[in-house]
């Protein structure tokens, strides 16, 4: 077993470089990253982080420890929210690893995708509204869509559930972080962006607005958690769309 465990993390440090590159190779598909941080830079940075989430993941082999991992998670999120992005960005940048990990034939037993999905486990919010957000998100953003289902055709209601769950993402890393202010800066930008996302004639303020409407009615929290301060948030995030 111990011989296995070096022989993997050996084998991951030297595909790091490939491994990294094909872990991202989706996120240039989408116009987000490219708006956002212009084509170079989310070129260059997007490889960087990719790099460093194999790096770690290396270091989590050699020392035996998940944790490792968790960890990292941990401290990269804020990080990566302060610039401009959210926790779901950083979920499927741990998916794509684990994407690229499979088709360099480490499949789900492997304790490399273990090790990485213990990262992305990371990513959940201990307690409170944020993680409380978290948990609702899924069904959160189905009831959106269906609130705004006849606003879009068919074929992009996809895209318009995608869209619930990337700004609920957003909202809940406001939230769980501590920073209120977040969330009203992204929307003032994203304002400007949604036009890119070719959701017909859908507003950004009327998805914003279903997304309040979605939580007033929707979204049943425990009772240890202040709906009151997800929804001043979310406020002026409607105030700056």
């Amino acid at each position: 077993m111990n011989a296995l465990h070096d022989s993997l993390h050996r084998r991951i440090a030297a595909q790091a470089a490939q491994l990294a590159s094909s872990s991202v190779e989706w996120m240039y598909e989408d116009p987000f990253w490219r708006a956002r941080y212009g084509d170079e830079r989310a070129r260059r940075f997007g490889n960087e982080d990719a790099l460093f989430h194999v790096r770690y993941l290396v270091l989590a082999l050699q020392e035996r420890r998940p944790s490792v991992m968790e960890g990292y998670a941990a401290w990269l999120r804020p990080l990566l929210v302060g610039r401009g992005m959210c926790t779901r960005h950083l979920d499927q940048h741990f998916a794509g690893l684990q994407a690229a990990l499979a088709a360099a034939g480490l499949g789900l037993d492997s304790l490399a995708q273990i090790y990485v999905q213990a990262g992305r486990r990371a990513l959940l919010y201990p307690e409170g509204p944020a993680r409380a957000l978290q948990d609702a998100t899924p069904a959160l953003a189905q009831q959106t869509l269906r609130l705004l289902a006849s606003d879009v055709p068919p074929e992009i209601h996809s895209r318009l559930e995608e869209e619930g769950l990337l700004q609920l993402s957003y909202l809940a890393d406001s939230v769980g972080t501590g920073r209120p202010e977040l969330f009203p800066q992204h929307a003032r930008w994203y304002r400007d962006f949604w036009p890119q996302r070719a959701l017909d004639s859908l507003s950004f303020q009327r998805f914003i607005e279903a997304l309040d409407s979605v939580l007033a009615e929707g979204f049943v929290p425990p009772a240890s958690t202040d709906l009151d301060t997800v929804r001043a948030v979310l406020a002026s995030a409607r105030a700056a769309s």
